[in-house]
C-alpha cells in the first residue's frame, strides 16, 4: 500500500469513529466513565436530567472539547459561569478533572455569577455564597474542593444571617 491510499484510508476510518463516536457519546461516557454504575453502586436518577452522583462532589470537571466547568455540589453539576467566578473561589485550574462527556451528571443551574466565600469577623465558619443561598464549608471540604482560602471574605454577620442555609457540602470520602 502507497502512501497516498493509507493517508486515504486513515481519514475514512477516523471518519468514520467520529460518526459513530459522536451518536454513542453519552452511551459511551456512562459506560466509560470512571462513576460508572460497575464501579459507584447505585446513583439515583433524576427524570431526564442525568443522575445524581455525590460520590463526585467537590470535584471540578469539564467536558472533552468544552470551556466550560462545573463544580459538583449535592451529586449535581453546577456551571461555574465564568472565569472571574472560577477565580474568586479556587485555587487554580490543577485540579480539573477532564472527563467525556457531563450530560450523564444531573444539572443542578449554574452558580451566581461572582459567587464568593464568606466568614464573619467574629466566627471562623466559610460559606459558599451563591443563588441566594449560603453553604457551610468545612475544613475538610474546603480542601477537598480546592477552595482557596485567602479568596475568604469578612463580611458582617447579619449579611451572612439574613441568607438561608442550603445543605452541607462533605466532600468525597475517598
Amino acid at each position: 500500500m502507497n502512501t497516498r491510499t493509507f493517508r486515504s484510508c486513515a481519514a475514512l476510518t477516523v471518519t468514520a469513529l467520529a460518526a459513530v463516536t459522536a451518536g454513542l457519546t453519552a452511551q459511551t461516557a456512562t459506560a466509560a466513565s470512571p462513576a460508572s454504575s460497575a464501579s459507584r453502586g447505585a446513583a439515583q436518577v433524576v427524570e431526564g436530567a442525568g443522575e445524581l452522583f455525590p460520590e463526585l462532589n467537590g470535584m471540578r470537571i469539564q467536558a472533552a472539547g468544552s470551556v466550560d466547568v462545573y463544580l459538583v455540589l449535592d451529586g449535581k453539576r453546577h456551571l461555574i459561569p465564568s472565569p472571574v467566578t472560577y477565580d474568586a473561589l479556587f485555587r487554580g485550574t490543577e485540579g480539573i478533572r477532564r472527563v467525556l462527556t457531563v450530560d450523564n451528571i444531573a444539572d443542578g443551574g449554574p452558580l451566581t455569577a461572582y459567587a464568593y466565600l464568606a466568614r464573619t469577623a467574629d466566627d471562623p465558619t466559610v460559606y459558599l455564597v451563591s443563588n441566594g443561598l449560603k453553604r457551610e464549608i468545612t475544613p475538610a471540604a474546603m480542601d477537598t474542593f480546592g477552595f482557596d482560602p485567602r479568596k475568604v471574605r469578612t463580611t458582617y454577620d447579619w449579611v451572612l444571617a439574613a441568607l438561608p442555609s442550603a445543605a452541607l457540602p462533605t466532600g468525597r470520602t475517598t
